[in-house]
């Protein structure tokens, strides 16, 4: 299918024209005369475009070694004249195994007599299509779908007058205008497809119009914006013939409905969603009787459905798309008299009320049903025997327990099943095992379903297509089970399962991507057939009993992105293998008993890590170096282990937590099986965050240097201020010294700071009091002193941030701090000789005044060095500077400075 609904199209279309051209062309092996080969003219044509394209797999290896080109791949010539009349060389016709890349040479144009040219699918490099396309003026069939074609579309492209069919779509085409459809007046089929409408927004309307025999036009992703009523063409019903429209995923938000009225006797496939239309849906769609494919899901459409729809009118409906709306009220019973439904959306509304039996006891073309995440209750009978076989069955989030749905049992057909999060409570059945032959997807998860999970490989019918099965958060239990050769995705997480894991073993093919059996009881050791998993790129085995070292194999795990073995009894080092899986995102190996020192190779092999989580084991020995090499690191977590030695000063290179743009990174997960995806993954773990511990089932939002609970010492590193955007900094109970690096304050994001049980000691730098977004503090039990900086942030702590700090004071520890007392005597005494305001600041600075010109003065007449002069200015001033009223005096000081420091100058102009 190549464009949504228009893919059925496509092909009736292109056999329409074959079927047309078969009086006048032959097959590849059928010739008029033996002795008459295909035009040499044409032939070196086609070795002259092959001479520019990069043919990997050889699927051009016949056009030079066989001397008639009528009988090359993809060539079909004439039994009568013996010219060109075919060249297929679509891609899709071969399921993407054979891409021809390079470029678009003029020399193809050179076949003048084509009809039909596909070159779908290939790679010729953003070439233009040249102007000499003018020469194929008796093509009747031209597509350039998907080919990595750009520039401006030829003028020439009007001389195709022959043509019935064109697709130029999903290419990076610069489209001025569309002056040129008006002369291809025998066109059918037309698809412009993502590209850039946005300079021709209202032309498409007049192509409807001056196309009188178009019956497909897709305009799917062209950035189309509103409609100016104004553009509407009037159209002569008498030519109206469209049948498919597609205007899907554009940026429409108001459209006049009624225009479509005039396809209503033609219209069978009407594309509308992932555009912005709002308010209730239109009357008009209830008037298209010949409608067959109806989709307006990705807009906000809301109330309820027009009950219209439910009546005789739409009886052909095959496709209904209302997904992802603001759709609201209850499903009227009448919904059975739509009996040719094929595909029913209904998800992600507000709807409300049961679904039962009568809904669909006429349905029996029914494939495809999703109505997950619709607020709907599913009430079916235990025993019912629906009239449908589904492939596609997506109930995720509506109501369907507390039972088992047993009616499931019929559905022997299902590709994909999604009944998670939909209260099941039940016991899971026997049957269930016997799962059918075409099973994609099985997502059970997010329920309370109890009991021992059957043999899943039993009676199963093995293909090459992928199965995956997310049983998590359930309440199963006992051994795991065997499950198909063909599983490439298991999720048992959050569940009682115990035992060994060597049932896996079972899998084979080398072909599982996905394996989480996080929070269970599982034990014993990691099985060896787990080196055969080269496909393996997530495994978490976190929070169960394994036990044992971390086996050597691992290393052969090459596409590994996430290691979790948090929460084990695992011993021993990391192995050297590991050093192998170089697209390792996440380390996590926390809460185990490994011992030994942190390798270098993790920062020379792994920069691609995001988290690294090593807390809570035996690791000792300094931090390596090469820690810091890992410049994509969110989370580092070594908390609780050994560690001695110093902080790395090159812990600034941790660029990732000092930029903005990587604030989205980290890593999910997501594995396409088509019609939902239950397989986006976040990394997980708990994090000690501002003296708590959670459990993240998302890690992109953490930005986390914890180093607590280890032997480090030395001083904290000043280049650890330039990691602007970190969330979290702790490095509490080590032996640091030193002073807290002045310029902490640059770290404005920072919103919880853990110094606490260290040994430093000096002044808190003023700096901090820019930490706005600074929640949690910890300084306690260190040797710091001064006064405690002050600021709206500041002032929020209280004294258990300070604590064990026997000099530091200010509140909130104490109301003062040493020498606040003499100057609150100072300014009372004041007070009480003169009540006016500015004697009291004036007669101090006065004072102070005097006393540092006179300083000043002798500074000029005797041969003092100034720094003395301004050391004796300070501690004059020290008293004063604190009282509010010291700014006068700050002025008279810093003049008497100046006089001062410029003494030399000064002396030879007064000539002392």
């Amino acid at each position: 299918m190549k464009i949504r609904g228009a893919g059925s199209l496509h092909l009736v279309y292109s056999l329409l024209i074959l079927l047309q051209m078969q009086p006048s062309t032959g097959s590849n092996s059928t010739t008029a005369d033996d002795g008459v080969k295909c035009m040499k003219s044409e032939r070196q044509a086609l070795l002259a475009f092959k001479q520019g394209l990069v043919d990997e797999h050889g699927w051009l290896s016949s056009w030079g070694s066989e001397e008639d080109c009528c009988k090359w791949e993809g060539v079909r010539c004439s039994n009568t004249t013996r010219h060109i009349t075919v060249l297929n060389l679509s891609a899709y016709a071969y399921d993407y195994n054979f891409i021809l890349r390079g470029n678009l040479s003029p020399s193809l144009f050179e076949l003048q007599h084509l009809i039909y040219l596909d070159l779908s699918g290939n790679n010729f490099n953003l070439s233009h299509i040249p102007k000499s396309i003018s020469s194929l003026n008796k093509i009747q069939h031209l597509d350039l779908l998907i080919c990595n074609l750009s520039g401006s579309l030829p003028s020439q492209l009007a001389n195709l007058t022959s043509l019935q069919y064109l697709d130029l779509s999903f290419n990076k085409f610069n489209i001025q205008n569309l002056v040129w459809l008006s002369h291809l007046s025998y066109l059918q089929y037309l698809s412009l497809s993502g590209n850039n409408l946005s300079k021709v927004n209202n032309d498409w309307l007049q192509v409807i119009n001056e196309l009188p025999h178009l019956t497909s036009l897709s305009l799917y992703g062209c950035n189309l914006q509103d409609v100016i009523p104004q553009y509407f063409p009037i159209i002569n019903t008498s030519r109206a013939s469209l049948v498919l429209l597609d205007l899907g995923a554009n940026n429409l938000t108001t459209f006049a409905f009624q225009w479509l009225t005039n396809f209503s006797n033609s219209l069978v496939s009407l594309y509308l969603g992932s555009n912005q239309f709002r308010g209730p849906i239109p009357e008009t769609f209830s008037h298209m009787t010949f409608l067959k494919e109806l989709d307006l899901s990705n807009n906000q459409f809301e109330g309820e459905i027009p009950k219209s729809f439910w009546s005789s009118n739409l009886s052909s409906l095959q496709i209904l798309l209302l997904f992802n709306n603001k759709l609201n009220g209850t499903i009227p019973k009448s919904i059975r008299l739509l009996s040719k439904l094929e595909v029913l959306d209904l998800g992600f509304n507000s709807f409300n009320g049961v679904i039962t039996k009568a809904h669909f006891s006429t349905q029996s073309n029914l494939r495809s049903l999703s109505m997950s995440s619709s607020y709907l209750s599913i009430n079916f009978s235990h025993d019912w025997i629906p009239p449908f076989q589904l492939k596609d069955i997506d109930l995720g989030s509506c109501e369907l327990g507390p039972d088992f749905p047993g009616w499931l049992q019929t559905q022997r057909s299902y590709r994909f099943l999604n009944i998670s999060a939909t209260r099941i409570s039940d016991s899971i059945p026997i049957w269930f095992g016997k799962l059918p032959s075409m099973a994609r997807v099985i997502d059970l998860s997010s329920n309370q379903i109890n009991g021992i999970l059957p043999n899943l490989s039993r009676n199963f019918s093995y293909d090459s297509s992928a199965l995956g099965i997310n049983l998590s958060g359930n309440h199963l239990e006992g051994p795991l089970p065997s499950f198909p050769a063909n599983t490439t995705h298991i999720n048992l997480s959050k569940n009682r399962f115990n035992g060994s894991i060597s049932s896996l073993c079972d899998i084979t093919g080398m072909s599982i991507e996905f394996l989480d059996l996080s929070s269970n009881q599982l034990s014993g050791k990691l099985p060896n057939c787990m080196m055969y998993w080269s496909s393996l790129q997530i495994l978490n085995l976190a929070n169960n009993h394994f036990f044992g070292k971390i086996p050597t194999f691992v290393g052969s795990l090459s596409l590994i992105e996430t290691f979790d073995l948090q929460n084990n009894n695992l011993f021993g080092k990391i192995p050297s293998s590991l050093r192998n899986c170089s697209k390792l995102q996440f380390l996590g190996l926390s809460n185990n008993r490994l011992s030994g020192i942190i390798p270098s190779w993790i920062g020379e092999r792994s920069n691609s890590l995001n988290f690294l989580l090593l807390k809570s084991n035996h690791f000792g020995g300094e931090i390596p170096l090469e820690i810091c090499w890992l410049t994509n690191i969110l989370l580092l977590d070594l908390s609780r282990n050994n560690l001695s030695g110093h902080i790395p000063r090159c812990i600034g290179n941790l660029t990732a937590l000092a930029r903005k743009d990587i604030a989205a990174r980290g890593h999910f997960f997501n594995s396409s099986h088509g019609w939902f995806n239950p397989w986006r993954y976040a990394d997980k773990a708990s994090v000690i965050w501002k003296g708590i511990e959670y459990h993240y089932e998302n890690l992109t939002l953490q930005r986390t240097i914890d180093l607590s609970s280890n032997k480090l010492t030395g001083e904290i590193p000043v280049q650890i201020s330039s990691l602007f955007e970190m969330h979290q900094l702790n490095l509490s109970r080590n032996h640091l010294i030193g002073r807290i690096p002045p310029n902490i304050g640059q770290m404005r994001q920072l919103e919880s700071l853990d110094l606490s049980h260290n040994r430093l000691s000096g002044w808190l730098p003023p700096s901090m009091s820019q930490l706005y977004s600074l929640s949690k503090l910890d300084l306690s039990y260190n040797n710091f002193s001064g006064r405690i900086p002050t600021s709206t942030q500041m002032d929020t702590f209280n004294a258990s941030a300070f604590v064990g700090n026997p000099t530091l004071c200010g509140p909130p520890l104490t109301p003062t701090c040493p020498g606040d007392e003499k100057l609150i005597d100072d300014g009372l005494k004041y007070n009480q000789q003169d009540k006016d305001e500015f004697w009291k600041g004036f007669k101090p600075s006065m004072e102070l005044g005097m006393a540092f010109g006179f300083l000043g003065v002798l500074a000029l007449k005797i041969d003092h060095p100034w720094r003395h002069v301004c050391f004796l200015l300070s501690n004059y001033m020290k008293a004063y500077l604190s009282n509010l009223k010291g700014y006068l005096c700050l002025v008279v000081s810093a003049v008497c400075l100046v006089i001062t420091v410029n003494a030399a100058r000064l002396r030879r102009k007064l000539k002392f």
